[in-house]
């Protein structure tokens, strides 16, 4: 007879052993992003100006020849050190007692062991506190210990030891040496002291690259985009250095290199980042040939840069996230594919998207709004503090933000604004997303405009400033019949004072107030001064719900396109083809674009026609009547002057008449 066992016995919420196998396997993108995470505990809890990155690389005999593999990495920092009690809570998971701190760019408590396991089998630290390095406390993680273990035995982390105490390691006598070397004494007791802390990955068993010069190299270009704000800070900027030595020539001095600021908004002059130079067209105007450019940005800070406020999941009122963008110069987008061609092509391609950055650090550089190859060829950075995190989601390895890009996805996916959004039940308005989405969804339409006002200013630089757009300086003639018989206000005003120098200062400023870019204004105040006073712009409109508007400054005539309109993203955009593009297409692909165009003609005026037909039986009835005729007279006039048939713009001979390029 078998006797039913009433003993209740608790089972462990975690076992050591499979909670840190598990832990490993989660991992990171890389072994920079987990070095960053050692990072972030010298910044913040270190407060440490300064922290040496060493990676210590060691002949290896493989199966068929020697290679240099990395051996250790070394993470040394000047920070203030930690106590015992801490230092062994930091190598516990979630045991730092920095839990939810939210005062700067960590708070999980989970960034050093976490970071660790994932990439070696054996932690060391190092730490001490206005003392000698010399006289360090240190303690270990090692994994290959817990493996020896009993099954179901706890792993703990030893309690640490000091000079002189059983079982004490003591650090490396290169490592005191270049710690002295970098770090800054606080002499005010007499005698120089320091504080620090020192951290070796061991028995490296998941790095991502092998060889140090890899390692270094990655390091460099993600660590000088993570921490770029700290590195560029106007008071009290970080330094991070890096360096390469060998196991068995370790001593000496050794030569580091300073990780540069890495700006995906390259905002930076170039020679004081990591892109070092970007390239433009030579004096002679020779596609292929280019200088290098080494004082200035490449790209330019864009007006369109925003703040958002959002609702925190404390409900302790909003928090502001602050969107700001930036576009790449003409100029640094010569020949025909620089994207492949240039070394600041190549360069953005591994920076292209949006940099999400909380409290200074960059989390991760989210790509869905990425459509194309010329999407690295503007930048939009969004910052926010720690109150957002539940916001955001921000994941306790911080990776990523996985409630941001799920908003990022509906809102290119539906195209809805968000209202509309919470009617087709895309999410709870309860969840955390619906925060989210209003944003994301502005976004989606600022990076439209960004994407379109960047091409455009390229097509404009590619066909040379002093050549008016076909279409604008056709317009441009038969405005001169028209204005004889009815003049607008401004052609009127400057018929009183007919000053091209005075009318091109009222025309700038005009222009300067509706947030028209630098370049846009060089090239239509050039153009006028050449005659062409008809201009076509295309310009972010989001909150207007009209496709287009008329506008004037003095007797320059304006056609305002709205490219934040649906209309717009769904008709034009996908008629705009460049005339490399077009000399590329297939004789099928030609025929469909046309058959596009004429499509697209049909669509605004069917939309047109809904609206009037709405109006039927309507007070108002006669005048759309009466603007139609008009309309229909001005377009006759047009298309019968002189000056539009001798364009030949519908002709055999007719050739690229996109709209203006500015």
């Amino acid at each position: 007879m078998v006797t039913p066992d009433t003993t209740h016995q608790e089972a462990p919420l975690l076992s050591g052993e499979q909670t840190v196998k598990s832990i490993r396997d989660t991992g990171y993108k890389g072994t920079d992003y987990a070095l960053a995470e050692l990072i972030d505990n010298s910044f913040q809890w270190g407060q440490a100006r300064t922290v040496l990155l060493v990676i210590v690389q060691r002949m290896v005999q493989g199966k068929r020849r020697a290679t240099k593999r990395a051996d250790e990495i070394w993470v040394i920092d000047d920070g203030t050190g930690m106590t015992d009690q801490a230092v062994n809570l930091a190598l516990s998971f979630g045991g730092s007692g920095k839990y939810d701190d939210r005062s700067g760019i960590g708070r999980f408590g989970m960034g050093l062991p976490q970071a660790s396991v994932s990439q070696c089998e054996r932690t060391d630290v190092w730490t001490w506190q206005r003392s000698q390095p010399e006289n360090a406390s240190h303690t270990y993680l090692d994994l290959k210990k817990l493996s020896r273990s009993g099954k179901g035995s706890t792993l703990t982390v030893p309690w640490p030891s000091r000079p002189g105490q059983s079982g004490y390691e003591a650090m490396p006598d290169w490592v005191l040496d270049v710690f002295k070397q970098h770090a800054t004494a606080d002499t005010s007791m007499g005698q120089p002291l320091y504080g620090g802390t020192a951290i070796r990955w061991s028995a490296l068993d998941k790095v991502r690259w092998t060889t140090a010069s890899t390692i270094l190299k990655h390091a460099e270009y993600l660590l000088g985009r993570i921490y770029r704000n700290f590195l560029t800070a106007d008071s009290e900027p970080r330094h991070i250095k890096i360096a390469i030595v060998d196991a068995d020539m370790i001593g000496g001095l050794i030569e580091f290199y300073d990780v540069r600021p890495n700006d995906p908004l390259y905002l930076l002059p170039a020679d004081q980042s990591t892109l070092e130079y970007w390239e433009q067209a030579g004096p002679d105007g020779e596609k292929e040939k280019y200088v290098p450019v080494t004082d200035t940005a490449p790209f330019t800070a864009h007006h369109n840069s925003r703040t958002f406020e959002i609702a925190r999941a404390d409900g302790k009122g909003n928090s502001l996230v602050h969107a700001r963008l930036s576009l790449a110069r003409p100029e640094a987008r010569p020949g025909r594919n620089p994207g492949k061609d240039t070394h600041q092509g190549r360069h953005a391609r591994d920076n292209a998207g949006i940099s999400v950055v909380r409290a200074g650090r960059e989390l991760v550089l989210e790509q869905t709004l990425n459509e194309e190859a010329t999407d690295r060829w503007w930048g939009v950075e969004l910052s926010f503090s720690p109150d957002l995190d539940e916001i955001f989601g921000v994941t306790n390895n911080k990776q990523d933000v996985p409630n941001l890009t799920q908003a990022l996805q509906l809102a290119r996916t539906y195209d809805l604004p968000k209202e509309q959004a919470l009617e087709e039940g895309l999410f709870d308005e309860e969840h955390e997303i619906a925060e989210l989405y209003g944003m994301a969804h502005q976004l989606l339409i600022l990076v439209r405009s960004l994407r379109q006002e960047g091409r455009e200013g390229r097509d404009a630089a590619s066909r040379g400033r002093s050549a008016p757009p076909n279409i604008a300086g056709v317009a441009s003639n038969i405005k001169k019949t028209r204005s004889t018989v009815i003049p607008t206000p401004g052609e009127k005003k400057f018929a009183d004072d007919p000053d091209p120098e005075k009318a091109a200062g009222a025309i700038e400023t005009k222009l300067k107030a509706d947030d028209v870019p630098d370049q846009t204004r060089r090239i239509i105040i050039e153009n006028y001064r050449r005659g062409v006073t008809v201009q076509i712009l295309t310009h972010a409109e989001k909150h207007v719900p009209a496709f287009f508007r008329p506008d004037e400054a003095m007797n320059l005539e304006l056609l305002c396109l709205n490219n934040a309109h649906p209309a717009y993203q769904a008709i034009i955009d996908p008629l705009r083809a460049s005339g490399d593009d077009i000399a590329a297409m297939s004789e099928e692909e030609a025929k469909r674009l046309l058959t596009k165009s004429a499509d697209a003609i049909t669509w605004l005026l069917l939309a047109y026609a809904r609206c009037e037909n709405e109006y039927q039986g309507h007070p108002l009835a006669g005048t759309w009547k009466q603007i139609r005729d008009q309309w229909g007279q001005r377009l006759a006039e047009t298309v019968q002057d002189s000056a539009f048939k001798a364009a030949e713009l519908f002709g055999d001979s007719a050739e690229d008449d996109s709209e203006s390029g500015v």
